[in-house]
């Protein structure tokens, strides 16, 4: 028993697996899940398998046994355009077939075996209209998913964009801008492992910034933070060349301002799926974005170098006056940023702190040498021109624009927690917190080194256990266990230098 309608057969290679890969996800999609469910209900249990428009079977996960009446249905090939067809299997059972049609086009064919009775025209035409609607719900999935993979990239693109932006104005550290822009691209890209490389001033090599992998910690004494001559390997390709390069494991993109300055790679999806070139174009967006970035950084940079200059120069001219009077030590800078980490305050405090450190006391320039270099106490009319000079300090670098965030800091630094302090007699959390940072290693360096105005200094020792009797009085008691922590640490001696 067989009904007909004119459906096109002829098909070249590239339709045939188009038409395989459309009956393969048709099989197994969830719309013929609930098909199945109904015609067996309708057909009174038959079973359902599918075969493709040469009657080969579909693999899909519910093969019967009986799938070999495909070669006896590609016998009736020569008249293939029955719309549906009713027969008996060798069994001698019932058995009825389906053709699976899109436009004028037969993808394959629906096969139901061992129907009990031969099945009315009402309710095989109950099945088509099935059919047709499990296709038809098919094709929306299959549009959806189409416009997903379309929108997917682009919103992605444009939340890396966001993101990037957000990185932008969080910090201008060039290590942690760097961590955080590979960060992202593991998570964008849902890969195991991202590498940011830059070139190096002579343009001959790519020096590893940043290198993560999420199946192990790398350390920066690994051989993967090695740098790499232009040319050599994956990234030293995509740098020489400035192409991008996609594979099925990895991708990599240059970064690119005017000229090239570095690369970006991902490798390993964390499902184990190939890269496409829907990802390929969002590692791109998220280059652009990161050159960006990494120049502001690298322009930061810059400017800091240009402004530690610039404060080395003013100290410079101050310490002619006198040596260490104005300025203090180099390690007196560097015990300041190690009770700051310690602290982990922000990295633009720990910034204003370093500058505050190189010119903390520039209003003894206009102190009489009679009272900087006396030996002993001071008067209190004395110590009335210090605090009154300190506040005049200010004066001198009020106009450097650069200074400005430090400018609390060597006010303030002269503050004590109780609120004895000069000149404002802040208290407590009101005093700036680098400047109580700098009044612990202030005190401390004054204590273990000579003075003119005090008598001899004391052991390092002494020193420390000065400091901690005066936690919660004269010194914050955070910044003073930070201290603690600090002078357990070897590199503290490092720190003092000849004071040790």
């Amino acid at each position: 028993m067989t009904n007909t309608k004119n459906y096109s057969t002829h098909m070249n290679e590239s339709e045939k697996r188009e038409k395989q890969e459309f009956l393969i996800k048709f099989s197994k999609s969830s719309s013929v899940s609930a098909f199945r469910k109904i015609c067996s209900k309708i057909l009174r249990k038959s079973r359902c398998a599918f075969l493709d428009a040469e009657y080969k079977p579909v693999k899909c996960g519910g093969e019967c046994d009986h799938l070999k009446l495909g070669k006896y249905l590609a016998k009736l090939k020569s008249n293939p355009l029955r719309e549906y067809m009713l027969f008996k299997c060798n069994c001698n059972k019932i058995c009825l077939s389906f053709p699976i049609i899109q436009g004028s086009s037969v993808y394959g064919h629906v096969l139901f075996i061992h129907l009990n009775k031969e099945p009315r025209k009402t309710v095989m035409d109950s099945v088509r209209i099935c059919m047709d609607l499990v296709l038809k719900e098919f094709q929306k999935e299959r549009e959806l998913n189409k416009l997903y993979e379309t929108i997917r990239p682009r919103a992605i693109a444009l939340s890396t964009i966001h993101t990037i932006h957000r990185l932008l104005s969080s910090t201008l550290n060039m290590d942690e801008l760097i961590e955080r822009i590979a960060r992202l691209t593991l998570q964008v890209m849902r890969s195991r492992y991202c590498s940011i490389m830059l070139l190096d001033e002579s343009k001959k090599y790519l020096i590893p910034k940043a290198v993560i992998n999420l199946d192990e910690e790398i350390p920066k004494t690994s051989p993967q933070y090695k740098k790499i001559r232009l040319g050599v390997k994956l990234e030293g390709r995509v740098a020489k060349t400035g192409k991008a390069v996609l594979s099925r494991n990895s991708v990599c993109v240059p970064l690119v301002e005017e000229d090239i300055i570095g690369v970006i790679s991902a490798r390993d999806k964390t499902n184990d799926a190939p890269f496409d070139k829907f990802e390929l174009e969002i590692l791109i967006t998220l280059a652009e974005q990161a050159v960006i970035a990494v120049k502001n950084a690298q322009m930061y940079e810059e400017q800091e170098k240009r402004a530690y200059g610039s404060i080395k120069t003013l100290a410079a001219l101050l310490d002619s006056k006198s040596p260490n009077t104005f300025t203090h030590s180099d390690q007196f800078v560097k015990m300041v940023l190690a009770i700051a980490e310690e602290m982990k305050l922000p990295r633009e405090d720990i910034a204003n702190l370093h500058y505050s450190a190189l010119l903390p006391d520039t209003g003894k320039f206009s102190i009489p040498d009679e009272i900087l270099k006396k030996p002993g106490s001071l008067s209190s009319t004395e110590y009335d021109i210090i605090k009154k000079q300190h506040l005049e300090s200010l004066k001198i670098i009020e106009h450097l624009e650069f200074l400005k965030p430090a400018i609390p800091i060597i006010r303030h630094h002269h503050e004590r927690y109780d609120g004895a302090g000069y000149p404002d007699g802040l208290k407590g959390r009101a005093i700036p917190v680098g400047a109580r940072v700098m009044a612990v290693a202030n005190a401390f360096e004054a204590m273990v080194s000579a003075r003119p105005y005090k008598g001899k200094k004391i052991s390092i020792s002494q020193a420390i256990k000065e400091i901690e009797k005066n936690k919660g009085t004269q010194f914050d008691p955070e910044a003073v266990d930070a201290f603690i922590e600090t002078t357990k640490k070897p590199e503290f001696k490092n720190m003092l230098g000849a004071s040790a």
